[in-house]
């Protein structure tokens, strides 16, 4: 059976290899995805597959960027500075298209690493994505050798876009777990602030603009400021001092 497993990866790797015409057989793979809602629990995620999924690899990353596009050079930044420790795989898979495509690969440019690249996305219907159940219409991107991106829209029982789905499933799996977490514990954090006269309201005020709730307990109250009144901002300093 494992033997089975191992051959049906090998035919995989070469066939995902002629389609998108990499440099490498994509036998290690990394794949990203980020999550946040409100620009709260803002994180990313980073999932590792090596003929399969190699869980002790797995990497969270809690974000500072407000947007996606920023969340994702953010992390892949972050990626990029630890290939000292952890070398770069054959693979990354971004979830995004040609635009987290285009900023993958120069992040990578960017420190002369050479890395295979695909992106998936969600095919847009009338702007949506189309989520059909049983009928995910993604849309495969890669860059040829001119540098220009290529489409890709294969039929949804391609079992070359299922690997690649397969991978960009559990990357957000992962990622939305961790922002469940993440989540919980900053709205325990907000709910003690809401005690001290601060709504939720002007707490995610605070966090988009501050980012994370050590970022606001450090702040000065000229920072607090730029974003509440001066009576909530002196609350907001007493608070931390309390807990102190």
């Amino acid at each position: 059976l494992r033997l089975d497993s191992i051959n049906n990866n090998i035919t995989a790797y070469n066939e995902i290899k002629t389609l998108f015409n990499l440099q490498r057989v994509p036998r290690r793979i990394e794949s990203f995805d980020n999550s946040h809602m409100m620009g709260q629990a803002t994180v990313g995620a980073m999932v590792v597959w090596d003929d399969k999924f190699t869980k002790t690899d797995f990497r969270h990353y809690n974000l500072d960027a407000k947007d996606e596009y920023a969340q994702m050079r953010e992390m892949l930044i972050r990626r990029v500075e630890s290939f000292g420790k952890n070398p770069a795989p054959d693979l990354w898979v971004i979830d995004g298209g040609a635009t987290l495509l285009k900023l993958a690969l120069s992040i990578c440019e960017s420190v002369g690493v050479f890395i295979d690249m695909v992106a998936i996305a969600k095919e847009k219907v009338d702007s949506k994505a189309h989520r059909a159940k049983g009928a995910a219409k993604d849309i495969l991107y890669c860059m040829d050798e001119n540098g220009d991106v290529q489409t890709y829209k294969l039929q949804t029982s391609d079992k070359r876009l299922q690997f690649i789905q397969r991978q960009r499933d559990e990357a957000h799996r992962f990622v939305i777990n961790f922002h469940k977490k993440q989540k919980r514990t900053q709205d325990k954090q907000i709910s003690l602030l809401q005690i001290k006269g601060i709504g939720e309201a002007k707490v995610k005020k605070l966090l988009l603009y501050f980012g994370t709730f050590d970022e606001i307990k450090s702040a000065t109250l000229e920072n607090l400021k730029e974003v509440l009144n001066e009576k909530d901002s002196i609350l907001i300093i007493n608070h931390f001092k309390d807990m102190e």
